[in-house]
């Protein structure tokens, strides 16, 4: 059969891949339940009302938009499972008692890639705790992220700190009309300040300031504090700097880093946001907190391919064993529970020699023939 080329950025799980993505699945979602997480699974398509009420982004151009045949409607395809998780927290469960703690993995598509990561096919796994108090729960979130990347014996990593409000709230203060409101966000994503120069002088001082303030939390969190920053923004840089701390006293073993110029692509996060990065500068879970019906929320999430690279999980490796095509089921299971092996069976009879062939060309390590196990050789 002729190759068939997939879209740009989609890919087919091949047998290696798809098991690691399974290993890892496996180890979040029984770290979430053993921690006290109910599993939720939301439909991968949805009317765009549903879909993006969080965001309040009828415009979310990162999704894939598909008519629905029975009803005429447009429906998207999600590319982010977050906001399905906060729909189900306040319409079926609304009535469930808080804190409510709920897990997730699925499928998610995306319009766009970049230049970092090509994929437009990711699969998301994710927590959420609904109903917190002003904290967000954030010690405990950071707590289950560690134990997880433990159990993906991923040991070295950066968490990098940010406020996903404060450009908005430097907007406000400095009366940005939306032409420059959209500089501001070019300026402080390329961290190339010298456009805003046109804008206001005094604006341009304050955001460099803010970018000397980028790196090590130990050397950088004072520094917030010295600048004479606007009301509302220094309210938020105060709310900042008291739960960085918190988290700087706790996590003394692990190198945390808070960058005021990060920007929140999602939009929906209030209070703080979190990326955590691999040694290697990938990103490996990022997070933050949120509001949905009047309730703090706060969750995590990241994507298995990006994990698997960083992972040093290695492919379970058992022995594999060809069995005759007629073996009783309950032989089958003594292979498989005492011996530990994968176990194949023939599709047709064959004689013993005939049987050590075709075990070699199954790749497997032993063959069972007349109730006695041989070495492929």
């Amino acid at each position: 059969m002729k190759s068939q080329l997939l879209p740009e950025g989609f890919r087919d799980g091949l047998p290696d891949l798809a098991e690691l993505e399974y290993q890892i699945n496996s180890i979040f979602i029984n770290l979430m339940l053993s921690n006290g997480f109910m599993m939720v699974k939301p439909p991968l398509v949805e009317f765009e009302s549903s879909l993006f009420f969080l965001t309040k982004d009828s415009e979310n151009i990162d999704s894939f938009r598909i008519m629905d045949p029975l009803t005429q409607k447009i429906m998207g395809i999600r590319s982010d499972i977050t906001m399905q998780v906060a729909r189900i927290a306040c319409g079926s469960l609304a009535e469930n008692k808080r804190p409510l703690r709920l897990c997730y993995t699925g499928d998610i598509l995306k319009v766009k890639n970049n230049n970092v990561n090509l994929s437009r096919q990711f699969t998301q796994i994710g927590a959420e705790i609904i109903g917190v108090d002003k904290t967000f729960c954030l010690s405990e979130i950071i707590n289950l992220i560690i134990e997880f990347l433990k159990n993906l014996k991923i040991r070295k990593f950066i968490v990098n700190f940010y406020m996903p409000n404060l450009i908005n709230l430097i907007s406000q203060d400095f009366n940005l009309k939306k032409p420059n409101f959209e500089i501001l966000m070019n300026c402080y994503k390329n961290k190339n300040l010298f456009a805003l120069k046109d804008i206001s002088n005094e604006l341009f001082e304050m955001s460099e300031y803010l970018l000397q303030c980028i790196g090590n939390i130990d050397e950088k969190i004072d520094l917030l504090k010295k600048y004479k920053f606007p009301k509302n923004i220094r309210s938020e840089i105060n709310s900042f700097i008291s739960q960085t701390k918190k988290i700087k006293d706790e996590f003394k073993n692990y190198e945390i880093i808070i960058d005021p110029l990060e920007i929140d692509e999602s939009s929906y996060h209030k209070g703080f946001c979190f990326k955590i990065y691999s040694e290697n500068s990938k990103e490996l879970i990022s997070g933050g907190g949120y509001g949905v019906d009047n309730e703090l929320c706060a969750g995590f999430s990241g994507f298995l391919e990006s994990l698997i690279l960083e992972s040093q999980i290695k492919k379970t490796i058992k022995s594999r064993i060809l069995v005759e095509y007629d073996l009783e089921f309950e032989e089958i299971k003594l292979l498989q529970k005492k011996r530990k092996m994968i176990v194949i069976k023939s599709i047709k009879k064959l004689s013993k020699q005939q049987l050590a062939k075709e075990a070699k060309n199954q790749k497997c390590q032993y063959y069972f023939f007349e109730n006695e196990i041989f070495e492929v050789k």
